[in-house]
């Protein structure tokens, strides 16, 4: 499924439509275990942590995110000069200098961002962008996803340095995270806050944010709606009353597919329906993707409805 286009500097030292979802949409506490066989992009962990987790947003202007993290420097890999600014477009990293020159992709590999903690004395903190991978997009025909591995100093660590993205990685030097341009999501109603103009937000592999990503539906890269991205948050979470309440756990199988026709079951042995998604959760409920599970609100049988009704259909993994 990857492409190999590994590129490190350690300075100082077709699509997928069986998947494993996960219970947060960009992030969580929970450090789960990793089914075997199952790829990293694909169930993956679910934590992204600096300094307490505060680092799953930023603002490209300098403005605090809601744990007071603020980015306060961009520095280009090394020899570059020119005042480089970072930027997100298309939903990927890019650096652009006041004479038009850009670098994005491995010419990224090397540069710094400095992201402060709040508190007069706190120091810069520098997140340094150590790997870049491409990697297959889950739907049909799109693009290959911009993958980074984000590093930041740690001298507890046994390397010395952290991976944005922790949880269960087992390779601190990991491309695991991606970029989503002008939008963040609220980890607790698991709801879309689009908009939001020069924030980005770091998606780390496993996360339910990341798999909207990889299933097509970025909000610069593609051209869903809000409305279509929220659906799929709801689904890869198994929001069924779209209050925030996830019904699942992390590295459960569950089989998706899309209205659009770009995402599809592959596997032969589809289980039951399980819901069909829109952005208020689902609109109906078969068989649940963890059997036994009663939802905590009243939802009508899915027979009659198919995936035209609403955003995406699940099946639940064939028993």
């Amino acid at each position: 499924m990857y492409r190999k286009t590994y590129h490190w500097i350690f300075a100082g030292a077709v699509a997928l439509a069986a998947g494993c979802d996960e219970a947060e949409p960009a992030g969580g506490d929970d450090i789960a275990l990793r089914p075997y066989a199952c790829p990293v992009w694909k169930c993956g962990f679910n934590s992204a942590e600096v300094n307490g987790r505060s680092i799953r947003e930023l603002n490209l202007d300098g403005a605090a995110n809601s744990e007071g993290m603020r980015i306060v420097g961009f520095v280009a890999p090394l020899g570059l000069l020119g005042n480089y600014q970072l930027t997100v477009e298309n939903d990927a990293l890019v650096a652009r200098n006041p004479s038009g020159q850009t670098l994005k992709g491995l010419q990224l590999v090397g540069a710094t961002i400095l992201v402060q903690a709040p508190g007069l004395l706190a120091l810069p903190v520098p997140i340094s962008v150590l790997g870049y991978q491409e990697i297959d997009s889950w739907a049909e025909g799109a693009p290959k996803v911009p993958t980074y591995a984000l590093l930041y100093p740690d001298l507890a660590a046994l390397l010395g340095v952290r991976n944005v993205c922790s949880g269960n990685l087992l390779d601190t030097l990991a491309s695991a995270a991606t970029v989503i341009g002008g939008e963040t999501y609220d980890l607790a109603d698991k709801t879309v806050n689009a908009g939001r103009s020069r924030w980005l937000t770091i998606a780390c592999a496993g996360s339910a944010a990341a798999k909207m990503r990889l299933l097509g539906y970025g909000p610069q890269s593609s051209a869903t709606t809000p409305a279509q991205r929220q659906a799929t948050l709801k689904m890869v979470t198994a929001d069924y009353c779209g209050g925030g309440e996830s019904y699942t756990q992390d590295g459960t199988e569950v089989h998706w597919a899309n209205a659009s026709g770009t995402v599809a079951p592959q596997s032969g042995q589809l289980g039951d329906v399980e819901a069909v998604w829109t952005e208020d959760g689902a609109l109906c409920l078969g068989t649940p993707r963890i059997a036994g599970t009663v939802a905590d609100c009243s939802l009508p049988s899915c027979a009659g409805l198919a995936v035209d009704d609403g955003e995406w259909v699940t099946y639940a993994a064939a028993p």
